[in-house]
């Protein structure tokens, strides 16, 4: 039962919690917009009301990428500026002369941590992922005007599919070559053609001049049937525009969402990034209650700590686990024989235990 102390608490954490993502965000941005406000600004002639839309248009739809980015440092941020103010304003004496305990202080704040955990999954699962395409975008290139080579990139089908040019804005490619392939990924068949179109109601790319080649196989031979070649007008792939656009980005993966790693994991079983993007996704919501354990236990306190000190100690104790999580995530495992999971659980391993040993430490 939710009681008149549990609302005050509340109120005052998501009154923080509030204006600390505001504080956070606005940072974020104009720091972002400080350092590339020339690439927005690249094209001559161009009036001062595109630039501001295409600004618009780029932090809007990052807005739910930095959130995401962000979210568990808020967490932590609003909880100490809550219990700090409790403590600077003599609220918890009046508190703990009631015979209320330190955990029952921080039951609801444990509990809405966990709401606003709730929040982020959400977030990354359901918008990140319907906004892909927008969040690959660079600075220089909002409106997706720049073309690029597509080269090998596989498909459902177990294809290869290259094109010398591709355009994100009208969704054409030129120069298309793609290399059928069987289920040893063995090359059958090779279909080339000088342009397609993709054609959103049917999911399938519109060839034009596009003809296929099949292989013709005969012991230790392998060759393309030239003299016999077919028309192929239509190629059906998963591979759409926005798809494309996405994988030039080398964060993609962390945009999509966990079904989508595990149907990629499914058809790329030998890819150890789609392991570790996973699991780190899956450990994000535990750090962020970890570095919550870590944090607060350190204004928990009877004796009226300094603000200030007690601020150090958990910055220094959730400094700690942040630079070792940002080290697990950001250091090339590749290389090293160990299983992929691993670095995204480290953290947990490693400050898990002295969360709980901290917590354990209030007394109540």
């Amino acid at each position: 039962m939710i009681r008149t102390l549990d609302r005050y608490i509340l109120r005052a954490l998501l009154t923080n919690y509030l204006i600390a993502m505001f504080v956070m965000l606005g940072m974020y941005i104009v720091l972002d917009l400080f350092v590339n406000l020339d690439e927005f600004t690249k094209t001559p002639g161009e009036p001062v009301s595109a630039t501001i839309r295409k600004i618009v248009s780029f932090y809007g739809h990052n807005l739910f990428l930095y959130f995401s980015q962000l979210s568990g440092a808020v967490i932590l941020a609003a909880a100490c500026f809550t219990l700090g103010r409790f403590h600077r304003t003599n609220e918890f004496t009046a508190v703990l002369a009631s015979g209320t305990s330190m955990y029952r202080i921080a039951a609801p704040v444990l509990l809405a941590a966990l709401a606003m955990n709730g929040v982020w999954f959400l977030n990354q699962e359901i918008m990140i992922p319907s906004i892909a395409d927008k969040l690959a975008r660079r600075h220089d290139d909002v409106e997706g005007r720049q073309t690029f080579g597509v080269w090998f990139r596989p498909d459902r089908n177990n294809a290869l599919l290259s094109a010398t040019m591709f355009s994100p804005r009208t969704g054409r490619m030129r120069g298309v070559t793609i290399i059928g392939r069987d289920e040893n990924h063995r090359m059958n068949e090779v279909i080339q053609a000088d342009e397609a179109r993709w054609d959103e109601s049917r999911q399938v790319w519109v060839f034009e001049k596009g003809v296929r080649r099949r292989l013709w196989s005969a012991p230790g031979i392998a060759a393309i049937d030239s003299l016999r070649p077919t028309v192929v007008r239509e190629y059906e792939s998963d591979l759409t525009p926005k798809e494309l656009a996405l994988q030039q980005s080398t964060q993609w993966m962390n945009y999509v969402s966990l079904p989508q790693l595990n149907r990629l994991q499914a058809r790329f079983p030998n890819v150890t990034e789609y392991v570790r993007v996973k699991h780190t996704r899956l450990t994000t919501v535990l750090i962020n209650m970890i570095l919550l354990g870590l944090g607060i236990p350190f204004f928990l306190n009877r004796e009226r700590p300094p603000v200030l000190v007690a601020g150090g100690k958990c910055l220094l104790a959730s400094g700690a686990c942040f630079a070792t999580t940002f080290m697990c995530q950001a250091v090339e495992w590749t290389q090293v024989a160990v299983n992929p999971a691993l670095p995204a659980w480290i953290p947990v391993v490693v400050f898990a235990p002295l969360a709980v040993l901290l917590m354990d430490g209030v007394k109540t």
